[in-house]
């Protein structure tokens, strides 16, 4: 234990460092962990850190995923967009692993099981760069609803058939379609029943804990419990975690107090960032290039067949949705966002790691598996902005954009009128300079009010907008001097307490409207369009 505990702190302080470095750099943060677990692993930065334990990934780090996903997910866009969520990730994922599987075994001459299984590796896709890169995309609404509930629902059917056909192919058998369609609808039904009992479980208990530490604990066993029961009765334990976190989703929003709700969500955040940090690194650090020297043939063939494996999982149930519902029609233009951001992450090199050691063609199935994820997390996810900017769906606010500018000049403005006023009192500046460069800034610094003022005018919603991030900010500084007062005896703990619940409930209302107002303004324009 005490040997790993530096190994951890090095981990950590390599995560800072890359994420500084991203930022910086405006690299996706998941981008800079893998090519730094990269680096560090092939400059032996850091030995004696061990290779990435699929236990680990299937116990813990994807039940606290998918439960995130699902208590954090928009249920009204989820139930909006049910039918083409649902197509992709039911017949949309049959379809990725059957034409994946069959392109590697004319391509690469695997055998049918092998194949099929290494399909099924390369046809789930990360959640979490899905979430990353669409939660702060500024693409339509819709189009991302779409794809970040595809990614928390597809993976539950690409584990199952993973289990299926990785049994089968383990025993020797050749695998039948009607035998692994049927195991998987059972797993998928099954496993959303339990999660829904324990989600619905979870928030009874939720309702009566009134202690937003008790609460914590409660959804943090009900994420864990809700994927292993689950899997005990052979069961679908990732549709399971996301269907209780949706449920239990639902129970914060509807029926919590507003102090338990920031509290939870706090917890979450923090916690799912944790997790993918460890997830993104260790897809670096475990990949290990004089492996893949002897596979760089196979990884390109492996990246052309999931590409053509997405293209007919995509293309052909939005077709069939154009033919028989139209009302659910799916621009085309959208249609390839759903190609270019099928990014592979730690699941499926956690998928290939995991697989019996009887396997026939395991080293080629798990060299193959990291090569491609390697190659998608980095290449992908570089070119997943630009491509939206390409097809025109990466949207920039004008308006928004305007009055930035025009509150950038203000900062600057008065930052710098201060800074004059200083070197003016302590006689370190002619009074004629003085006067010159004051009455500059005093013009800029009134020009740019009055920008903001015509701005806010003409534009009433952006105006708004700006108001409530105002008071959004506001809140922030009255909840950080309530602490502070508390902290230091100035007021009694109870009235502590229920002033910053109070603060909670009007933060929590000021998120809805903005919210509720965004999702208004991107309805109107797909009606539109």
């Amino acid at each position: 234990m005490l040997l790993e505990v530096p190994i951890l702190i090095g981990l950590m302080v390599a995560a800072i460092a890359l994420a500084i470095a991203a930022k910086r750099a405006s690299v996706p943060y998941n981008v800079a962990l893998v090519l730094g677990g990269l680096l560090i692993s092939v400059a032996h930065l850091l030995p004696g850190v061990p290779p990435l334990n699929p236990q680990v990934v299937f116990l813990i780090c994807l039940p606290l995923l998918l439960f995130e996903g699902g208590i954090m997910a928009d249920l009204n866009g989820i139930r909006a967009n049910a039918v083409p969520i649902g197509l992709l990730s039911t017949l949309g994922m049959v379809l990725a692993i059957g034409a994946t599987g069959a392109a590697l075994h004319w391509m690469l001459d695997l055998a049918w099981g092998p194949a099929l299984l290494l399909g099924s590796i390369l046809a789930v896709t990360d959640t979490v760069s899905i979430l990353y890169a669409f939660r702060r995309a500024p693409v339509p609404g819709r189009l991302a609803g779409i794809i970040q509930g595809e990614s928390l629902f597809n993976d539950g059917t690409a584990l199952v058939a993973y289990t299926a056909i990785a049994a089968v192919v383990a025993g020797g058998m050749a695998p039948s379609l009607g035998s692994l369609g049927g195991h998987v609808l059972l797993a998928s039904v099954g496993g959303a029943v339990v999660g829904l009992a324990l989600g619905l479980l979870g928030g009874f208990i939720i309702r009566r804990a009134e202690d937003p530490l008790a609460e914590i604990m409660v959804t943090t066993a009900v994420a864990l419990a809700s994927y292993v029961m689950a899997e005990e009765v052979h069961l679908s334990g990732a549709i399971s975690a996301v269907v209780a976190g949706l449920a239990v989703g639902v129970t914060l929003r509807r029926e919590v107090p507003p102090q338990s709700q920031v509290a939870i969500h706090s917890f979450w955040e923090y916690a799912t960032f944790g997790v993918n940090t460890f997830l993104f690194l260790s897809v670096g650090l475990d990949t290990r290039p004089e492996a893949l020297q002897g596979h760089l043939p196979g990884v390109g063939i492996a990246v052309v067949a999931v590409v053509l494996g997405r293209a007919v999982a995509i293309y052909l149930p939005f077709l069939l949705l154009r033919l028989f519902k139209p009302a659910e029609t799916i621009p085309l233009r959208w249609q390839h966002v759903f190609l270019l951001g099928n990014i592979k992450g730690a699941l499926s090199i956690g998928l290939a790691l995991g697989l019996p050691e009887n396997t026939p063609a395991r080293e080629q199935i798990v060299s193959i598996a990291f090569g491609v994820t390697l190659v998608s997390m980095v290449g992908q996810g570089l070119m997943l902005t630009g491509a939206l900017k390409a097809l025109g769906l990466f949207q920039q606010d004008a308006v928004a954009l305007e009055m930035a500018e025009q509150r950038g000049k203000l900062i600057a403005s008065r930052a710098a009128h201060v800074e004059l006023e200083a070197l003016h009192s302590q006689g370190l500046l002619p009074r004629a300079a003085y006067e010159h460069l004051r009455s500059e800034y005093q013009v800029n610094i009134a020009r740019a009010e009055r920008e903001l003022r015509r701005i806010s005018e003409q534009h009433l919603a952006e105006g708004a907008k700006d108001l409530l991030s105002t008071r959004r900010r506001l809140i922030d500084a009255e909840r950080t001097a309530l602490q502070g007062a508390r902290r230091n005896g100035l007021i009694p703990e109870t009235t502590a307490e229920e002033m910053l619940a109070q603060l909670d409930a009007r933060m929590l209302g000021l998120e809805k409207v903005l919210h509720g107002g965004h999702a208004n303004s991107e309805g109107k324009e797909h009606k539109a369009s």
